[in-house]
């Protein structure tokens, strides 16, 4: 009798549970397209966020050599743009090529970019994509491919405590300034290879699951991988630490390769420790061959 009560009891009382409003994307697309600054918080986005809507659009024809395309649409995203706390159904399209008639499709970011603690279920593309002011990617995880190669930042920017479950591509990707990776999951591969750092970068804490490359990068600050953890093979040949780098601490549990890498004081490897195969060989410490560790 009791247990029957307490049961009407609790269907008596009404249900506040929370749940997110839903928006479709086409709806942010209009209100970029009028004008608008755009901040959502705790909502979920439904459909393509697809920026080739955008009506402010330049054609630029001929062959374009960096681009390699003959055919090439910058999509000029005027407003300020911040989600918090959202999820998104459909993918982020600010990059988009077609080899037949061989265009290509960027979205150009004029304002502040903000996408603090977001789920974006499917791809998000912004390859080419120039970031002209403030930008966030705080504790985002992405559940589809992380399409960031030869984008352009021009703030401090911070991608810490996200989540990347599939291939995460900054190659040849530009941060002007201070970039932080601090305690980021990276489930699929990691490619930094050719990235320009031209600050302080810190990885600290942060876990590569698969492949991670930084050939060939040549930070102009320090850079920080203390307590990283590298599961699988990791390339840094080629490297160029010229303001100092620190390891501490850091796991490398499969091969790693600073062949003809250039270490310069500070550097840090206090209590570093390589539970795979390594390769030292022409690796330089402020001028000074390194010594392979047994």
């Amino acid at each position: 009798m009791k247990n029957l009560l307490l049961a009407v009891l609790i269907i008596g009382i009404p249900f506040f549970g929370y749940t997110q409003e839903t928006i479709k994307a086409k709806d942010i697309i209009l209100k970029i397209n009028n004008g608008e600054s755009v901040s959502f918080e705790n909502v979920t986005i439904t459909g393509d966020l697809d920026f080739r809507l955008i009506k402010d659009v330049v054609q630029e024809k001929g062959k374009n050599q960096i681009f390699n395309s003959n055919v090439t649409f910058k999509y000029h995203v005027n407003s300020d743009i911040s989600f918090v706390n959202c999820t998104f159904k459909g993918k982020i399209i600010g990059y988009y090529t077609n080899e037949h008639p061989n265009e290509l499709h960027i979205a150009m970011f004029h304002k502040n970019v903000k996408f603090d603690n977001c789920i974006f279920e499917h791809d998000f593309l912004v390859k080419y994509s120039k970031f002209h002011e403030n930008s966030s990617f705080k504790a985002c995880k992405y559940e589809g491919v992380a399409l960031f190669k030869y984008a352009k930042f021009n703030s401090d920017i911070d991608f810490s405590n996200s989540v990347f479950g599939e291939k995460a591509n900054f190659k040849y990707s530009e941060f002007p300034s201070i970039v932080k990776f601090n305690d980021v999951n990276f489930k699929g591969e990691a490619n930094f290879k050719y990235t320009k750092f031209q600050g302080k970068v810190s990885f600290k804490k942060s876990q590569f699951k698969r492949f991670a490359s930084f050939k060939y990068i040549e930070p102009r600050g320090f850079v920080d991988f203390a307590e990283a953890n590298f599961k699988s093979e990791t390339d840094f040949k080629y490297a160029k630490f010229r303001k100092g780098v620190s390891f501490e601490k850091a796991y490398f549990d499969d091969f790693v390769d600073f062949k003809y890498a250039v270490l310069k004081t500070p550097v840090n490897l206090n209590d570093v420790e390589f539970n795979g195969p390594t390769s030292f060989g022409y690796t330089k410490v402020d001028g000074r061959d390194f010594v392979n560790k047994k």
